[in-house]
């Protein structure tokens, strides 16, 4: 439908913008004799012909002409020029239909302004989701970094333990010659007394370092349990990672997508 709007002011412009959001309206004309009425500016925006006199409709094809001036003298000229060719709505349906503008206008607005505030609240929400997963990866990072240390670790325990195996393998053969010296020594007698002294002292040696490794053998056990339960731990809070980044990215997603539907 064509359309050619005659009067330019506050009304008459609050129906041109109106009428250009709607696809199926086409607005070919706009009249008022004060070149620098609000809807004529709006009109040299929107690139819609304008003119200071209702004879410039005569170069447009209207489907229907909106008086929007309120003036009777107006209202009868239009109908007098085109009442034959077209449709008129003079100022008192245009002020029904003015009214109705002005409402669906103050609607929009309003409407405008809710999809601004939530436009901005969803960049902000997903300038927080970016620090946050930011967090979680670290985290996530840390997660898997200290899993390595903790398998790190029981691997050097359970070194540990194979030397502590060694040392007491040797523990025991000093002891075992320990014991073949004091027998030497009783078989030497007198002479061999000094010899038994020494022996003793091997054995002694020998006895101490089989406690020692026995108590390093129980700190590596509970060391060995505790790393255990660590693992076990970092495990736990890994996959509680991975559900927090998958949750997200969900919600990174659906921020994104609110904000391409919103038009941000």
């Amino acid at each position: 439908m064509n359309i050619a709007v005659v009067g330019a002011g506050t009304g008459g412009t609050k129906i041109i913008k109106t009428l250009a959001n709607i696809s199926d309206v086409r607005i070919v004309m706009v009249v008022d004799q004060n070149a620098d009425a609000p809807g004529i500016s709006l009109a040299k925006e929107l690139g819609i012909k304008h003119g200071p006199s209702i004879k410039a409709i005569e170069e447009v094809s209207a489907d229907l002409i909106l008086e929007v001036t309120g003036k009777a003298s107006v209202a009868e000229a239009l109908t007098e020029a085109y009442g034959s060719k077209c449709e008129i709505i003079n100022s008192t349906g245009s002020r029904l239909f003015m009214a109705l503008v002005e409402k669906n206008s103050d609607t929009l607005d309003k409407l405008n302004s809710q999809i601004t505030a939530v436009n901005e609240a969803s960049s902000k929400v997903q300038t927080h989701l970016g620090e946050i997963n930011n967090s979680i990866s670290n985290v996530h990072n840390v997660s898997s970094k200290l899993l390595e240390i903790a398998d790190n670790s029981n691997k050097h325990i359970i070194e540990s333990d194979k030397i502590l195996q060694y040392v007491n393998k040797i523990t025991r053969q000093i002891k075992i010659l320990g014991i073949n010296a004091n027998i030497e020594a009783a078989r030497a007698g007198e002479q061999g007394r000094g010899f038994s002294v020494v022996a003793k002292e091997v054995q002694d040696l020998a006895d101490n370092s089989e406690n020692n490794a026995k108590e390093i053998n129980k700190i590596l056990d509970m060391l060995s349990g505790e790393v255990s339960k660590i693992g076990q731990q970092l495990d736990g809070l890994k996959n509680y990672s991975d559900v927090q980044v998958e949750a997200s990215k969900k919600v990174t997603q659906a921020v994104e997508k609110l904000l391409a539907e919103t038009g941000a």
